[in-house]
């Protein structure tokens, strides 16, 4: 089963934009035309699941890592089995003053 690993981002927005950007230029261009709107279908219903989630835990602007496990049809259809929002927390560790 593939699996997509995303890098951290800033936000879970950016996070977002990057998986959109990955899933057109992979299964959407490439795709014959049969399979364009069911996998533009399956897409939009992995995105909204993965934006309910982030509104659900009000990470709109946390760093996040995402990850998406799927499969492939024979003929290139897109079949998403899970996504990973993976959310971070930036905190200050240690302050280090130097003076001149």
């Amino acid at each position: 089963m593939p699996v997509q690993r995303f890098r951290i981002t800033p936000t879970s927005r950016g996070a977002l934009f990057k998986a959109k950007r990955w899933f057109y230029s992979t299964f959407y261009t490439k795709a014959p035309a049969e399979v364009k709107d069911g996998n533009k279908r399956a897409w939009t219903d992995l995105a909204r699941k993965i934006i309910e989630e982030i509104n659900k835990h009000n990470a709109t602007d946390k760093p996040t890592r995402l990850t998406i496990e799927y499969e492939v049809g024979q003929r290139g259809e897109f079949k998403p089995i899970s996504a990973t929002l993976e959310l971070m927390e930036m905190k200050l560790s240690d302050k280090i003053i130097i003076n001149m």
